[in-house]
């Protein structure tokens, strides 16, 4: 694999006017998307992209920053997109929402549209929730910074809290935790959040699962939204892996965006 280039895999339709992005978080893989992916390869070309560590093709002990994400992502979507120059729909969950906002937000209309799942750029504030993503982002990062055997049963035990056990379980360590220790080492620094201020330059369609105790997303993120007839949202009974618990509305919505284009 070429060094600039984030780890990924290629399918579909290379004679394809749209390239689908799709985009995972943590704890996950590439292989997230494998209920989601097979439906759009006969008539789109598709970019199915990890990060260093959460892939087996790169090993990166520190990890690399949000910036450094972009720059690798951007990199890896001119190669495969370089010649056909096809309409780019980012696809992301989790982090790969986080990433896909940042790189809207530091490329504005480089992309035409973003389909983000269960993370909004927007978050809300809930003194429950913040306590929440504090603890458990001091716990993975802790991980992070301890790494070896210490720093994966830490992390492999927090997930058992999680109830979330996916195939590639046995693959997960506490290597794959940098993005939560690059968030607060950003924000430490700059004293504001990486997407602070930020504002879609292409239509979103935002889906949230709402099967929990608190949403990741403010009013004010759904009424941005709503202001822009292109971009549209769903809170939907899910807890938080609509690919797992919700795939054929997640399919289903994909189709519809692609034939709405």
């Amino acid at each position: 694999m070429e060094k600039h280039l984030l780890p990924h895999e290629i399918s579909g339709n290379p004679q394809s006017k749209e390239l689908l992005v799709f985009l995972h978080g943590w704890p996950d893989t590439c292989d997230l998307w494998n209920k989601i992916i097979p439906p759009f390869e006969q008539n789109c070309y598709i970019l199915n992209v990890s990060y260093p560590n959460f892939s087996a093709k790169e090993k990166n002990p520190n990890g690399i920053t949000f910036d450094e994400v972009i720059e690798r992502l951007i990199a890896t979507i001119e190669h495969v997109n370089s010649v056909a120059k096809r309409r780019i729909i980012l696809v992301g969950h989790d982090w790969g929402a986080f990433y896909s906002y940042y790189l809207d937000h530091k490329h504005p209309k480089y992309v035409s549209e973003i389909i983000a799942l269960d993370v909004a750029a927007n978050p809300p504030f809930n003194p429950f929730m913040i306590i929440f993503l504090f603890i458990y982002q001091l716990i993975l990062i802790t991980a992070f910074l301890i790494g070896g055997s210490i720093g994966k049963w830490m992390t492999r035990g927090f997930l058992k809290c999680l109830f979330y056990k996916p195939p590639w379980v046995n693959r997960i360590d506490s290597s794959w935790n940098y993005p939560y220790y690059m968030l607060w080492k950003y924000t430490l620094k700059t004293r504001k959040g990486p997407i602070e201020g930020y504002e879609p330059s292409c239509p979103v369609v935002y889906v949230a699962g709402t099967k929990k105790p608190f949403v990741l997303h403010s009013r004010k993120w759904l009424d941005m939204l709503a202001k822009n007839p292109k971009s549209e949202y769903h809170l939907l009974d899910f807890v938080h892996w609509i690919q797992i618990e919700k795939p054929d509305f997640l399919i289903d919505l994909i189709h519809r965006r692609l034939k709405s284009s």
